[in-house]
């Protein structure tokens, strides 16, 4: 099947609704498109909307990269949370965390971590950081994202 096949029968399948996806982030991982970074389409109550596909909790993307992420509240936003981050070749110019309902201070071993890397750090609430993050996506920016979901 060619693929352009392939993306359009992907399309299709979006079309009739979002997946689900809810345990662990090596299962909850999926890579979309046929290169450069996805937008985030939407979030809900109980997660993102990611180029079609729902994501039930939090979240990490970078490029293609959707992963599940198991952080619950800010205080949990340490340097071994964001690994994926500073793993991924080539590293992330900027790297948006979205805090939930409003902007958080993260712990300061992070934002230490984060003066010594090449990444720069922006932490704002998760809704001005999805509108960030597709901005600097649009722009084809190296951007990724780690993202609460605001409380009801």
């Amino acid at each position: 099947m060619t693929e352009l096949a392939c993306a359009s029968r992907e399309l299709a399948r979006c079309r009739r609704g979002p997946r689900n996806f809810a345990s662990s982030p090596i299962e909850d991982s999926d890579i979309f498109g046929l290169g450069g970074s996805q937008g985030i389409d939407t979030y809900t109550s109980k997660g993102f909307v990611i180029g079609g596909v729902e994501y039930q909790g939090n979240v990490f993307l970078y490029q293609e990269l959707s992963l599940m992420w198991g952080v619950k509240t800010v205080e949990e936003i340490t340097p071994d949370a964001l690994v994926a981050a500073h793993v991924v070749d080539p590293a992330p110019d900027i790297l948006i965390v979205g805090c939930g309902n409003k902007i958080e201070a993260l712990p300061a071993e992070t934002l230490e971590f984060f003066r010594n890397t090449e990444t720069m750090l922006e932490v704002l609430d998760t809704p001005n950081a999805i509108a960030t993050y597709n901005i600097l996506v649009q722009e084809g920016r190296q951007v990724a994202a780690a993202l609460l979901l605001p409380s009801a």
